[in-house]
């Protein structure tokens, strides 16, 4: 790069900078929920559920038809957002479904599975490969300014950002986990953990330039195969850019060990940060993760697209489930320590009092 070419990427940083600092930290309503959220980590824990696919509630509805409550909080994610263009299949600024979620008292997470140009042609991946179907976009050109792959990840952080305003009108607070599971290497954003931590602070940095005070941001541990988990938190951006740590966790149903190794690693490699159990399936009840010792913020298993892509069908009526069948559910809900939205609701307005009284 040139001395010349080096020279307004400097200066677009700095007033980025600028604008960042003149940001408040977070919006009236990003605080509340993060106060609420604090002053009930170790105590209760959200339940939550993942949108089929992207941008929808029926995983939500799934669990209360099956169990009869609704839980606390409700995952999305901006994965197609190639296809959200003017006159695509799917709608990102269609908020209607997420405003009337908060609006109940339900929590709104928002992930976001970052698909760019493919090896072949004309398609999207957001996993790391030489394959066709996957990419070999280089995250390490987050350090090259004048580069076409920063240039399309300005891109695609400022349109995010489009979205993300759209529920900051409407005074929405987000739990926002981009870049998740970088230190598993799979995804092409966690290929070089130096680049991947510029990348969240960039996103970060540029966020609050645009004003975006409603977000709470959530960062994500993994590790690569045969890896410590300790390898993972080279992939961490640095505690002022991170306000809650989580974990995924995947078909361990009979090790309740393995639950609460990941929850106390998290809250000895962070203790100034909320533990959430981020995404989950086939793992033990609960009850018996919370007994063992792992007090998740909040947790949340993945969506069985074949079991809640419609709501009308037949699979739907199942009890059956890719990643926690209906029993699971009812065993969750029947703690006192586990949170519906219902209660979750209640939460939010005894906080919010509480805030409007000092």
């Amino acid at each position: 790069m040139t001395k010349k070419s080096f020279l307004p990427a400097v200066f677009a940083a700095v007033a980025l900078a600028v604008c960042a600092q003149q940001t408040p930290r977070r919006s009236l309503e990003a605080e509340q929920l993060l106060r609420c959220l604090q002053s009930v980590a170790g105590e209760k824990t959200l339940s939550g559920t993942m949108a089929d696919v992207s941008w929808n509630l029926n995983e939500a509805k799934w669990v209360k038809r099956h169990t009869g409550k609704w839980p606390a909080l409700c995952g999305f994610d901006y994965i197609h957002h190639p296809y959200s263009a003017k006159g695509g299949w799917i709608d990102y600024t269609d908020i209607d479904e997420i405003t009337s979620w908060n609006s109940q008292g339900g929590v709104v997470c928002i992930m976001w599975h970052w698909n760019v140009p493919a090896n072949q042609s004309g398609k999207y991946s957001f996993y790391w490969g030489k394959e066709a179907d996957k990419t070999s976009f280089d995250v390490r050109k987050i350090f090259e300014p004048t580069s076409p792959e920063y240039q399309q990840m300005i891109r695609d952080i400022d349109r995010i950002a489009s979205y993300l305003k759209l529920l900051k009108e409407k005074h929405v607070p987000v739990l926002w986990r981009p870049l998740h599971e970088a230190g598993g290497m799979w995804f092409w954003w966690g290929r070089d953990p130096e680049a991947c931590n510029e990348l969240w602070r960039i996103m970060y940095r540029r966020f609050r330039a645009e004003g975006l005070d409603n977000l709470i941001w959530v960062w994500t541990q993994a590790a690569a195969w045969s890896k410590p988990y300790s390898d993972g938190y080279r992939w961490y951006p640095g505690d002022d850019y991170v306000d809650i740590v989580s974990i995924d966790v995947y078909n361990n149903g009979s090790a309740d060990d393995i639950c609460n190794s990941c929850y106390r690693f998290l809250r000895d490699s962070s203790p100034s940060k909320p533990a959430a159990l981020t995404e989950c399936g086939n793992v033990p009840p609960i009850s018996r993760q919370w007994n063992a010792g792992a007090k998740w913020l909040w947790f949340m298993p993945w969506y069985d697209h074949s079991r809640t892509a419609n709501p009308d069908s037949r699979d739907f009526a199942s009890t059956k489930h890719g990643s926690c069948d209906a029993e699971w559910w009812r065993e969750a809900f029947s703690n006192d320590f586990v949170l519906t939205r219902d209660k979750m609701k209640a939460l939010r307005r005894k906080t919010a009092k509480l805030s409007s009284n000092k």
